[in-house]
């Protein structure tokens, strides 16, 4: 996938108006580009407004994210990844815990970050 297809991708992905999210966050997995990782931050911040993913109740969409943030691998992906483990988000926390865990990093302690939210984000 060439930047200007990532970059499609990467908009499409923030779009409401599909249930297209999984197979574009495995396709933002495949091609592991940097450029991808604000629009996967935003993605998990958009989980919640996907009615179409009420039934995922164990964090299957949150996994696919830190899935392809841990293929894209740099240290801006994994402050992704540990930012999701200060969430209030019970899935997002155990599976941003574990992603951590799975890559060999520990977890910081207290990073100034409020408890974060999906629900609630502040940040740009």
């Amino acid at each position: 996938m060439d930047a200007v297809e990532v970059r499609e991708e990467c908009e499409r992905l923030l779009e409401t108006d599909h249930m297209d999210h999984e197979e574009i966050i495995w396709s933002l997995q495949q091609a592991a580009n940097p450029d991808s990782i604000p629009f996967l931050r935003q993605a998990i911040l958009l989980k919640p407004d996907l009615e179409y993913l009420d039934y995922d109740n164990y964090g299957s969409f949150y996994k696919k994210c830190l899935w392809a943030l841990r293929a894209i691998g740099t240290p801006d992906a994994f402050a992704v990844i540990e930012e999701c483990t200060h969430s209030v988000e019970d899935d997002l926390f155990e599976q941003a815990m574990y992603r951590m865990s799975r890559i060999g990093l520990k977890v910081r302690g207290s990073t100034g970050l409020a408890m974060w939210s999906p629900e609630h984000d502040v940040s740009p």
